[in-house]
């Protein structure tokens, strides 16, 4: 990094990794497992940390360590891969999708799931950065005069990534043009931030919450896509046509007895 030391750099991650993973500084070593940030959220804090830093993860890179963070973003080449780990109370999650276009019914589905305990606290959520930059004003309206708005804040980020999972052209929509609105009946409902102002979107959106987890389920239609004729369905078409043609043939019309006549009848 311009106009600065490799040891100030390292310290400043080092510091801003403690702080995501609720540590002392000094506990944060070369070989300190970034498992419990391997969850969109968790690299959607490291990515606006490092910004705030005036640095950059290369595209793609998972580090699994802080030594592997520091690696890559020194050197500006991908990291290895993140280490899984299988989810615990204290590692946050988020729960792969379940997407994609189902051909019998034209139904996409998206799902989401994570712990409520995995979004930092704050005292005042409209100032902290990461509710800033992650929700729309209304968002954060509506969560804070819940008794928990932590809970709330994790059922919207949920629904965000199930519409995400669920329909591929919000992969790119910044976050916090997405956002969770409510009916007069209570019903939540998907909207997002356009040029024309904010539009409420067609997808279906369910939201739930535990203790610990927030889940979300968000659905959208399309057309079912037209499957071509395999070969033994086209020969089995080719048959009832031919099956029909028969059927449907005019029938000919009956012979008619040639009676002899002259010699033939005299002879007979």
């Amino acid at each position: 990094m311009p106009g600065r030391s490799i040891v100030s750099q390292t310290d400043e991650l080092r510091s801003m990794i403690a702080t995501m993973l609720m540590v002392a500084p000094e506990d944060v070593t070369p070989e300190t497992s970034l498992a419990a940030l391997n969850t969109s959220l968790g690299g959607a804090r490291i990515s606006r940390a490092l910004q705030r830093l005036g640095l950059s993860l290369p595209a793609n890179a998972r580090p699994a360590t802080f030594g592997a963070l520091v690696a890559a973003i020194s050197a500006g080449a991908p990291a290895e891969p993140a280490a899984s780990s299988s989810p615990s109370a204290a590692s946050p999650r988020s729960a792969g999708a379940i997407a994609g276009p189902v051909a019998s019914s034209g139904v996409l589905l998206g799902l989401d799931v994570h712990e409520i305990s995995s979004l930092p606290d704050a005292l005042d959520y409209w100032e902290h950065e990461f509710y800033r930059d992650n929700f729309a004003p209304s968002e954060i309206a509506y969560a804070v005069l819940q008794p928990a708005p932590r809970t709330h804040f994790a059922g919207f980020w949920s629904a965000k990534e199930a519409l995400r999972k669920c329909d591929p052209l919000y992969n790119s929509a910044d976050l916090a043009s997405m956002a969770v609105a409510h009916d007069p009946s209570g019903r939540p409902y998907l909207t997002l931030q356009g040029a024309g102002g904010r539009a409420p979107l067609p997808h279906m959106v369910s939201i739930s919450h535990t203790g610990k987890l927030a889940i979300a389920i968000v659905t959208s239609s399309s057309p079912a896509p037209q499957q071509p004729a395999q070969p033994a369905e086209a020969a089995a078409l080719q048959v009832r046509d031919a099956v029909l043609e028969v059927e449907t043939a005019p029938e000919p019309a009956p012979a008619v007895e040639k009676k002899p006549r002259g010699l033939a009848r005299l002879f007979g």
